[in-house]
């Protein structure tokens, strides 16, 4: 793949990458949902704009705008943007507005924000980008094909930038809606939900930015591979994992650390025991007890190896077997939504 993210913006359930004190206390909570913990967006955004933004828009806005800052970037000449369920408060808004008006005098405004790209939209007038901007709305694969479409773009423009980005929001009806269909947990879960066998995963909510373009430079985390693929069972997503790392002419004992996509939902446990066993001797850290469960974590796995190359260690609260990476020269992301698979090649 070749390609090289240059900057990251998160803001998440864990706090934001603009402080300095991100990740260095481990989290504490006792809770049904992980709900991101926005920052002051005035740095970012205009006061009367913001007071009409829905969440979803600031936090897209306010994560793409740190990218954009830690990148040395004032305008993207692309976007390329992944969620799965896009802008759905302003979509509950206006599908309650319809039944309490009797689909009289409705007013558009809800409408024209709640559609999926309206993200894409809001960052592309404030930045000024009017170039390629697209969205991808597949379910638990909407942030990786939004970076093979940057890959894609960047091969037809390689002087160029493109900014990629994933986020999902979360709502209490799309919360009892995911608890009812066993996707969430019913119960208050804690930061030990990772410990756990039980059905379910904590959920969760986030927004996270990457600029990235074809050019290596210093501190910049090399994506090397993506492999995406919806194994039925736990043989077929090893089979799947198998391929990719002959494909990327991996062995086992290459890989210096495996960013987890384990959640503690029990229908995950075999495929997720089968990683820890199969890559023993490397260091692995789990990242789900920090952001909870969405259809487009993979981004936010992909900042916190971002965060962890920049820092040069794991924090604590995230290895899941103790072991600090010797070195950070290969890196695997393995995530699973649902039966949706992604694993990642990244170098630094």
């Amino acid at each position: 793949m070749d390609i090289y993210i240059k900057g990251t913006g998160i803001i998440s359930a864990a706090g934001d990458n603009s402080e300095g004190t991100f990740l260095h206390e481990p989290p504490t909570y006792d809770t049904d949902k992980l709900l991101s913990k926005e920052p002051n967006y005035t740095a970012y955004i205009q006061p009367m704009q913001l007071r009409r933004m829905s969440k979803a828009v600031r936090m897209g806005i306010g994560a793409s705008r740190m990218a954009m800052q830690q990148a040395g970037v004032e305008k993207p000449d692309a976007m390329s943007l992944g969620t799965a369920m896009g802008c759905l408060q302003d979509t509950e808004h206006f599908l309650a507005k319809m039944v309490t008006q009797e689909e009289q005098m409705l007013t558009p405004t809800s409408f024209i924000q709640s559609t999926h790209n309206t993200v894409g939209g809001q960052i592309a007038l404030l930045a000024g980008c009017y170039g390629h901007n697209l969205t991808y709305v597949h379910r638990g694969h909407s942030f990786e094909h939004a970076m093979i479409n940057a890959q894609l773009y960047l091969n037809d423009h390689p002087t160029h930038n493109i900014l990629v980005g994933g986020i999902d929001e979360l709502t209490d009806s799309s919360l009892q809606v995911m608890k009812a269909t066993g996707v969430y947990r019913k119960a208050n879960s804690t930061e030990q939900i990772l410990n756990t066998n039980e059905p379910g995963s904590l959920a969760g909510e986030g927004a996270t930015f990457f600029v990235v373009d074809k050019n290596p430079s210093e501190g910049s985390l090399h994506i090397k591979g993506i492999g995406i693929s919806t194994p039925e069972d736990t043989a077929a997503a090893a089979a799947q994992l198998d391929k990719f790392m002959q494909q990327q002419g991996l062995s086992n004992t290459d890989i210096d650390l495996v960013m987890s996509g384990w959640n503690g939902n029990s229908s995950g446990k075999e495929f997720y025991d089968n990683i820890n066993e199969r890559f023993s001797a490397s260091s692995i850290a789990g990242f789900k007890h920090l952001s909870g469960e969405y259809a487009t974590a993979s981004a936010f796995g992909l900042g916190m190896t971002m965060e962890i190359v920049k820092h040069g260690a794991v924090p604590a609260h995230m290895l899941l077997n103790g072991k600090q990476p010797k070195a950070l020269k290969n890196i695997l992301l393995i995530n699973s939504y649902g039966h949706y698979l992604s694993i990642w090649h990244i170098t630094a």
